[in-house]
């Protein structure tokens, strides 16, 4: 069935001052930098994921989770330096704090599963990745002769190129398998910034820079030829890879070689710190 509202951002501040209240009489027993992130998610409003993903659900079933509250919780794990989902499941069900800041009652929360079928409903295609499994093998990056120093790029076209081209293409965010997470965002984030006064729209200085998000130590492939069988093992037939949309790099702030996506950020340098 659809999941049922736990009702406004005022709600969940009351629910957490309650709970804060039973289990936490002793302010003190709180760490500074816990309150510093109790206070981040006292005012971080997301009651919009609520109502936007609702249509998301079955009408039939058993009630699952408040989406805000999944939602709320995953960035939790982010901000308490907990990677593994997995690892944040076991955490919840054994600490109070993390639970109550979630949204959820403590003894009642919810498992691995739980937070894989949320990011799943974010995502809006039936494909897992945005490219296909089967493909030619990539070229690896030569590691650089000087420490620190970048590797050359293996790719065939340089962001410099790239930015006229898409800048003159027909660009529809509704059709991308990452809408709704941007949308949420747009929302959520983007749109609060700038009206606080954080984001100045009109008077952007943007700063960007790209960095490795870490997958595995290195590359899932399977063959799907008879090469090895008939005797060639260096040939250079497409592969099965389970991650297709991750590359091969080379991090040089790290002197190491990764497998990973390729993570490019842009943020607005009047607040980089």
């Amino acid at each position: 069935m659809l999941p049922v509202n736990c009702g406004s951002h005022a709600d969940y501040q009351n629910f957490v001052v309650t709970n804060l209240r039973k289990y936490y009489p002793d302010p003190s027993a709180l760490a500074r930098s816990t309150w510093d992130i109790i206070e981040r998610f006292w005012n971080l409003d997301l009651s919009f994921t609520d109502t936007f993903m609702a249509d998301k659900y079955s009408k039939f079933g058993p009630a699952p989770r408040t989406p805000s509250s999944i939602q709320r919780s995953y960035l939790l794990s982010i901000d308490f330096k907990v990677t593994s989902i997995t690892e944040w499941a076991a955490q919840l069900k054994i600490n109070p704090l993390y639970a109550i800041l979630s949204g959820f009652e403590p003894g009642n929360t919810p498992g691995v599963c739980t937070f894989y079928d949320f990011i799943n409903r974010l995502w809006n295609s039936d494909d897992d990745h945005m490219s296909p499994h089967i493909h030619s093998l990539k070229i690896k990056v030569k590691k650089p002769k000087t420490k620190g120093t970048k590797a050359d790029s293996v790719e065939k076209v340089t962001v410099a190129e790239l930015l006229p081209i898409l800048e003159n293409t027909g660009f529809k965010l509704d059709e991308q398998p990452y809408s709704s997470l941007f949308k949420i965002y747009q929302k959520e984030f983007l749109d609060v910034s700038v009206s606080t006064g954080l984001i100045h729209s009109d008077a952007l200085a943007l700063a960007d820079d790209g960095t490795p998000v870490v997958t595995s130590h290195r590359e899932r492939k399977k063959r799907i030829c008879k090469c090895k069988e008939n005797g060639i093992t260096d040939c250079k037939c497409d592969r099965y890879f389970s991650q297709p949309d991750c590359d091969i790099g080379w991090d040089s702030s790290r002197d190491c070689y990764y497998h990973g996506y390729d993570l490019y950020m842009l943020v607005d340098s009047h607040f980089e710190t």
